[in-house]
């Protein structure tokens, strides 16, 4: 698993949530900060979008992580910094059984 199919996936989840919470679509790339630029996601859907990207990457993305925020808590972080917590996750072997 590459980084860019991660990020390919986690794209793909917040198209999907957007399209199915009957938002207006949003250009959402690598750059995109959800937590910031997506008007309409917030910390409860955040949940939603990392149980849905756990299930298309068949990853187990721990309860005490959250990758849209930094490790401390204290920043917001881009889809391109949330693909990299996924990937760190994955090379600890966090792979579904």
């Amino acid at each position: 698993m590459t980084p860019e199919n991660v990020k390919v996936k986690l794209i793909e989840v917040f198209q999907e949530m957007q399209t199915d919470c009957g938002y207006q679509d949003q250009l959402i790339t690598g750059t995109t900060c959800p937590l910031d630029d997506l008007g309409w996601f917030d910390s409860y859907l955040s949940l939603t979008a990392m149980a849905m990207l756990s299930t298309e990457l068949n990853v187990d993305i721990p309860n005490d992580i959250n990758i849209f925020l930094s490790e401390d808590g204290t920043r917001r972080l881009t889809i391109n910094e949330s693909v990299d917590v996924v990937c760190e996750i994955v090379s600890k072997g966090n792979k579904k059984i």
